[in-house]
């Protein structure tokens, strides 16, 4: 950092002002914003939603929102001027040339209808290149990201693909015409913690090796702690802090930085011990296997989601399963609730066969609460009545009884009465999920099932959703399953953990024990992916 100030200039940006069109007037997403990237250096820009960090690099590109306007005092990339730039000339000499760009969701973003190898080779030959020379410098780059057999897998469409896998092609296309700059918005956000690391560690890796600039935009200090020279806060479209990484982090200045280091989940406090608990929850040796066939003529297949697993969930505990994508936690807990058919074992929910008991009183025993807060509510329902929907399926109370409840139950989840005839699209994602928990809630369950509550959610408003979670469960005396793949989470929340991997439980145990001593190499190597700072 220290020669920082003798290597040129990548990118400068001087007084950078964005404005979108919006109902009735105009919003400014960037307001005066200015950076200077040196080559080979690595930036991270880091906000919550809405706080200009893609919008910024989206300018950069060219690729702005139709209607959008936008004014700069100089916004050059090496020698060049890219005001001066017509549309044409920024698509032939500058995006996907001269800066490349990772996007959050690589299955949104490769295509699925063709092979990965034709849309590496287009990258190139769109600007010039030959299609042999394209061919060969695609294998090369698939080699350098390490992607397994590349000249096997080199015709294989992206549904082929792990999302890890899926996301180094991304890094591999970006890098094709050998860029001064890549940009990578929230590339780690879709991807489980373990795959998050070597993805990171990637980026660093071929920073240093190709002495590419890097800009990585991100909502999580934690992604940036270990991989980036310097960190440059935003909100509400500005800059409010701007600094090498370490002093940022270990001194911050601006207090919307000091909550944002704030919100990160921490170790919990020391939880009683649950000894003679009862036992709310009991899985005894339960499997469940999925068959399916490729193509219409192709021979069935079988996959075993879950293999043989058992837990118990005392009355009053958080028990955190985690595990990767894939490994059959979700599939778990869709048993446990009893939305899908167990192949063979017993669960038993306060000493019932889930089986044996009834939908209604199923309802009334166990509540999930979803990922997304987006798609898990109707948007065309009030939140009222999406929140009173359980009761009038399960005809509880008067009509005045109910609304009385739904209106309790929003009180309880900090909803105030404005939200009461609001709907999901006029709502933050931290006020959906809000909404989401209060319908869990509003059949007084003993039971909450949140599956991965707060992945979809900035940092700080996760922290908002995990205090009301734990503030509730003590409220309520609810008992509390909580399936996730952030390690700081279950720090935060959970009494006891269970790890699964491959559709087995490969390690349980106390939190504090299983973060100090974990038992088996997988849970240490999902400890060390976690990043720390």
């Amino acid at each position: 950092m220290e020669h920082r100030d003798i290597r040129p200039s990548a990118v400068e940006i001087d007084e950078l002002t964005v404005t979108l069109p919006i109902p009735g007037g105009t919003l400014t997403a960037v307001r005066d914003l200015s950076l200077t990237l040196a080559a080979g250096e690595m930036l991270g820009i880091v906000g919550e939603s809405g706080s200009g960090k893609s919008m910024t690099a989206l300018a950069l590109m060219g690729l702005l929102p139709q209607g959008a306007d936008w004014t700069a005092r100089r916004i050059t990339l090496g020698e060049t001027d890219l005001r001066a730039l017509s549309e044409r000339q920024m698509s032939a000499q500058i995006r996907g040339k001269r800066i490349g760009m990772i996007f959050q969701e690589p299955m949104t973003s490769l295509n699925p209808v063709y092979p990965i190898g034709r849309q590496l080779i287009e990258t190139m030959t769109l600007h010039g290149g030959s299609r042999a020379a394209a061919r060969d410098r695609a294998l090369e780059l698939l080699h350098a990201v390490g992607l397994p057999e590349p000249e096997e897998r080199f015709n294989q469409y992206p549904h082929q693909f792990s999302g890890g896998q899926r996301q180094r092609i991304m890094i591999a296309m970006a890098l094709m015409n050998a860029p001064d700059i890549l940009i990578a918005d929230e590339p780690t956000t879709a991807l489980d913690v373990t795959i998050q690391a070597q993805i990171l560690d990637l980026l660093r890796d071929l920073r240093e090796r190709l002495g590419i600039a890097m800009i990585l935009i991100t909502h999580d200090f934690g992604v940036v702690a270990n991989h980036v020279d310097r960190v440059m806060v935003m909100l509400k479209g500005e800059v409010v802090e701007d600094g090498p990484v370490e002093a940022v982090l270990r001194n911050p200045r601006h207090d919307y930085t000091k909550r944002l280091l704030a919100s990160i989940p921490g170790a919990a406090p020391q939880r009683a011990p649950t000894g003679d608990t009862p036992a709310l929850i009991e899985v005894a040796h339960v499997s469940r296997t999925y068959s399916f066939r490729r193509g219409i003529f192709g021979p069935r297949r079988e996959v075993q989601a879950v293999r043989d697993a058992s837990l118990v969930l005392k009355q009053g505990e958080t028990l955190a399963i985690v595990g990767e994508s894939g490994s059959g936690k979700s599939t778990l807990a869709r048993l446990i609730l009893g939305l899908e058919a167990r192949d063979r074992g017993q669960i038993r929910i306060d000493g019932t066969d889930v089986a044996d008991i009834p939908p209604m009183a199923r309802a009334r025993l166990a509540q999930p609460v979803f990922q997304d807060p987006y798609g898990s509510l109707n948007p065309r329902a009030s939140v009222s009545e999406i929140i009173r929907r359980p009761l009038d399926v399960h005809q509880v109370g008067t009509r005045a009884e109910r609304d009385a409840k739904v209106r309790r139950v929003m009180e309880q989840t900090g909803l105030g009465p404005r939200f009461y005839h609001a709907f999901p699209n006029q709502m933050s994602g931290g006020q959906r999920q809000r909404v989401a928990i209060a319908r869990a809630l509003i059949l007084d369950p003993r039971i909450v099932i949140c599956d991965e509550p707060t992945s979809a959610l900035d940092v700080s408003i996760q922290a908002q959703i995990l205090t009301l979670l734990d503030r509730l469960k003590v409220d309520l005396g609810l008992t509390l399953l909580m399936i996730t793949h952030d390690l700081g989470v279950v720090r935060q929340m959970a009494d006891r953990v269970v790890v699964m991997r491959q559709g087995e439980i490969v390690e349980r145990g106390e939190t504090t024990a299983f973060f100090n001593a974990p038992e088996t190499d997988y849970a240490r190597q999902l400890l060390r992916a976690v990043p720390a700072f």
